[in-house]
């Protein structure tokens, strides 16, 4: 008896879909390490900015001593979206300081108020306060706290699921001696 035996020319329909679906797989891990990277740089991004911001602050602060660094300067100012909230009503003021002469408590309120305006165009949902020790005999502190929501891509299906695991609220702390 004779056996044939016959040569295998090429793939056959089973090993080429096989190969398919392996391919598949690894190019949908890969598009979704390229979101989680593009999330990350957003994320990134943003809290560069948010520090940047907060540094701007802090400049103004030193920039303006005679007012900060005298202890006349409010205890604590908030401030959302656009709107200053000041229990003395100092940094409220509307005075345009690029157009007119200002004393230090105008200036102040000139500063804050851009800073405002700023945080305002980039972060529409954050939120911040300043908090400053005007304790007599004592070095003035201030701590500029900003909060802000961040949104991110889901790890997996069940954080995909649930909207508010894609947002989470960070805080930024800075401590300035103006």
């Amino acid at each position: 008896m004779r056996t044939i035996h016959r040569r295998n020319t090429g793939f056959s329909l089973i090993e080429v879909l096989v190969t398919l679906v392996v391919v598949a797989i690894g190019l949908l891990g890969l598009a979704k390490m390229q979101a989680a990277a593009i999330s990350n740089t957003q994320v990134s991004r943003v809290r560069s900015l948010i520090a940047l911001q907060t540094e701007s602050l802090a400049s103004a602060l030193h920039g303006n001593r005679t007012y900060w660094a005298a202890g006349v300067a409010p205890a604590t100012f908030s401030a959302t979206g656009t709107t200053i909230t000041d229990s003395t009503g100092v940094l409220t003021g509307t005075t345009d300081c690029t157009s007119s002469t200002c004393d230090n408590r105008q200036l102040a309120a000139y500063d804050v108020r851009q800073w405002v305006t700023n945080l305002s165009a980039h972060f529409p949902s954050y939120s911040a306060t300043v908090n400053c020790s005007n304790t007599a005999g004592t070095p003035v502190s201030c701590n500029i706290n900003v909060s802000w929501t961040e949104k991110y891509v889901a790890i997996n299906r069940s954080t995909a699921a649930s909207a508010a695991a894609q947002t989470s609220t960070q805080t930024l702390t800075l401590y300035v001696e103006p």
